[in-house]
């Protein structure tokens, strides 16, 4: 078992994984002491609402890559249409925005739903070149990224808008990198009109996924949302929490990186779903009890203004334990192409997450927020074991 959870695969892109998310938390950290709670909060925020509306904007063409595309041109020219395709969402949205002083929104959304991890871009390199070379680049869009986050908080006074205008630096050059593989690929546009016959075709299956998309990441951030709106001091709270929500979010490290390798695996045997998740399992659960104890030496020690937020970090990471548990089976619907089932859970867990969260937030401020979600989770949780089941690929 050991071995088989050491396979070099594993390590490559799970060292991709860890050196992003290293990054990306040396940053928040280093946010956390150089900035006052009130920015700081405003920097999460302003960061979960880009995550979020990026999710509309890819309108679910990651995971359509990833488990529909097979052949290489197949690939090559979902990936320029599903580019196209955000560009014209933009130039929509781009209208909207414009009423609600939002238009500053359409850079970090159209960045994020291309370039940025979780991104098309990141999907198609890991179905076309492999997870080496999508490690690569995972790696380098993250130095450029939290780098330029850094030097922003650092030298500039932009408090906690860093994550909005990064990605204005850094559009025009990742625009250039995909024009170049492009050009080498040698598209053409015969075929071009070929496959956007077919991704006409699917678009409507992209739009379920943009709508499951949308409420997955809506869920997750509820609490986030529901700070914003009921606080009094909204973004003090939003720091206090989200300094809990982004050590605990550590867990989900490792679903993230034994599925994506192990992706077209997935695609082909459907009895290894049972083998991957007993690797999960292990994982997380040691995981959690080290992640723990970190948490309880990073507050006393490091992070004293944070030492209040110890009994909202145990349940969070409660509820990131089943969060975690619940990736890989969330990720086989989409596999299996049951995006209608995957839009009802989804939705579902969202509209039941906001009436909790808003119920327990008046009983016991953030830690019935925090409540909230460990209950949604674990119902999700075993929402996607049932359906997985009826598929035949638990057993």
């Amino acid at each position: 078992m050991l071995k088989n959870l050491l396979h070099k695969n594993y390590l490559i892109y799970g060292s991709s994984i860890l050196f992003s998310r290293g990054l990306e938390y040396a940053v928040l950290f280093f946010a956390a002491h150089h900035l006052s709670k009130y920015d700081y909060g405003e920097l999460e925020y302003y960061k979960k609402v880009i995550e979020v509306g990026s999710s509309v904007f890819a309108f679910g063409f990651p995971a359509l890559i990833l488990s529909y595309t097979k052949s290489r041109d197949s690939k090559n020219y979902f990936f320029l249409l599903g580019i196209l395709f955000v560009l014209f969402v933009a130039a929509i949205g781009a209208i909207f925005f414009s009423f609600f002083s939002w238009l500053f929104l359409i850079v970090p959304f159209v960045f994020y739903a291309i370039f940025f991890t979780g991104g098309i871009a990141q999907s198609y390199f890991l179905v076309s070149q492999g997870s080496s070379y999508a490690s690569y680049y995972k790696i380098i869009i993250s130095i450029l990224f939290y780098g330029l986050i850094f030097i922003s908080i650092y030298c500039f006074d932009v408090a906690g808008y860093a994550y909005v205008y990064v990605n204005y630096l850094l559009l025009p050059i990742s625009f250039i990198h995909v024009v170049t593989l492009f050009y080498r690929e040698k598209i053409i546009w015969q075929k071009v009109k070929r496959y956007w016959k077919l991704f006409k075709k699917l678009l409507l299956s992209s739009f379920t996924l943009v709508i499951s998309n949308f409420a997955n990441l809506t869920f997750l951030y509820t609490d986030i949302f529901v700070i914003k709106l009921l606080s009094q001091n909204p973004n003090v709270d939003i720091a206090n929490y989200s300094f809990a929500l982004n050590i605990a979010n550590m867990l989900l490290l490792i679903p993230l990186t034994l599925v994506q390798v192990d992706i077209e695996k997935l695609k082909l045997k459907p009895n290894y779903l049972n083998e991957i998740n007993k690797k999960i399992l292990i994982l997380v659960l040691t995981a959690s009890v080290f992640l723990l104890g970190f948490y309880f030496i990073l507050v006393h020690k490091f992070f004293t203004d944070y030492s209040n937020t110890i009994t909202i970090f145990i349940v969070i990471l409660l509820a990131k334990i089943f969060h975690s548990l619940s990736s890989l089976f969330g990720t086989n619907l989409i596999i299996l192409k049951k995006f209608k089932e995957n839009l009802y859970i989804n939705i579902a867990m969202l509209l039941l997450n906001i009436v909790v969260s808003y119920l327990l937030y008046f009983q016991f401020d953030l830690i019935g927020v925090a409540m909230a979600s460990l209950i949604c989770l674990i119902i999700r949780y075993f929402l996607l074991i049932k359906i997985n089941r009826k598929s035949a690929r638990v057993l």
